[in-house]
């Protein structure tokens, strides 16, 4: 198989892979809640497609995956694709320079994101539009990130076991 056809293949796999994690992240039977706060594996999916591919295709994957957050929620259209987009490429080209392909890694990379999205959406809407006391959301962001943690691990396992499917023969 010629390079272009793993390429295609490979991130058209990535592609599902998010996809289905934004459903099950998102759907109303298989939504999960701890200390207000649900499984949000988007930042740690990410995150681990910047680690093993680097900028770009994160930053393509980030895109797509705000514009399904923007679609789903009442946040303004658009925002959260900029937001994950240049998160991806941001950390991609950090991690190629400073990081190694390891799940610690993964983790800063993630909770980076779910942290730095947690503060704008807590400063300029929770806390200006509905008062919501800051203590209030750090439980909620904890809850988050508890959630999140274990199905992040996961899919850096995925993305990696992904990326060395289609790594084979490359030498």
């Amino acid at each position: 198989m010629s390079y272009r056809k793993k390429a295609t293949v490979k991130y058209s796999a990535y592609a599902l892979l998010l996809l289905a994690i934004f459903v099950l992240q998102s759907a109303r039977g298989t939504r999960i809640t701890l200390l207000g706060g649900t499984v949000n594996a988007i930042p740690f999916f990410i995150a681990a497609v910047a680690l093993m591919d680097g900028p770009y295709p994160a930053g393509a994957l980030g895109f797509f995956a705000g514009l399904l957050v923007s679609i789903h929620s009442s946040v303004l259209e658009g925002l959260s694709a900029l937001y994950f987009g240049l998160f991806g490429v941001a950390f991609g080209w950090f991690g190629s320079l400073q990081l190694r392909r390891v799940l610690p890694s993964a983790f800063l990379g993630g909770t980076v994101c779910l942290v730095g999205g947690w503060l704008f959406k807590f400063i300029f809407y929770y806390a200006l539009v509905y008062g919501v006391p800051a203590a209030e959301g750090l439980k909620w962001l904890l809850g988050e990130l508890l959630l999140s943690a274990p199905v992040g691990a996961a899919l850096f396992f995925a993305v990696r076991a992904l990326t060395r499917h289609f790594a084979e023969g490359e030498e």
